[in-house]
């Protein structure tokens, strides 16, 4: 029995190593960053952080849905995706936010972000992101 459930817990801790990020952050190649602390991309996503080091303001956009925005969501923000768009009604409401661009795709975020200077946004771990700078999480 002690050794099933050893097999066990080591099938789901190896699965959850292999698993990996599911998205890709992306901004514009003339941001500065070359990556993101966690609690970087948390300010970012949530507004609190409305500049890039050099100054040039964030222009945030966010998928309308799909796994790639719910784990952003979820793992970057610790909000789910309702809670998410709930708190960014309630800035624009409060007069302290705008509301974030959003994508139908990744292919519409990739052409958000290449053409915005100082946006940022994320695609697929899939999708090939051409035109665009890719910024880890650290």
């Amino acid at each position: 029995m002690k050794s099933k459930l050893l097999l066990i817990l080591a099938c789901l801790t190896l699965a959850a190593i292999g698993r990996g990020a599911e998205y890709q952050i992306i901004a514009h190649p003339g941001v500065d960053a070359s990556s993101l602390t966690k609690a970087d991309a948390k300010n970012l996503l949530l507004g609190n952080k409305a500049r890039w080091d050099n100054g040039v303001i964030v222009r945030l956009a966010v998928l309308s849905g799909g796994k790639a925005h719910d784990d952003v969501i979820t793992e970057l923000t610790s909000r789910t995706p309702d809670q998410f768009d709930k708190y960014w009604k309630k800035q624009v409401f409060t007069g302290k936010g705008v509301m974030p661009e959003s994508a139908a795709d990744d292919a519409a975020m990739l052409a958000y972000v290449a053409k915005t200077p100082g946006s940022l946004g994320y695609i697929s771990s899939q999708t090939e992101a051409s035109g665009v700078k890719i910024l880890p999480i650290q």
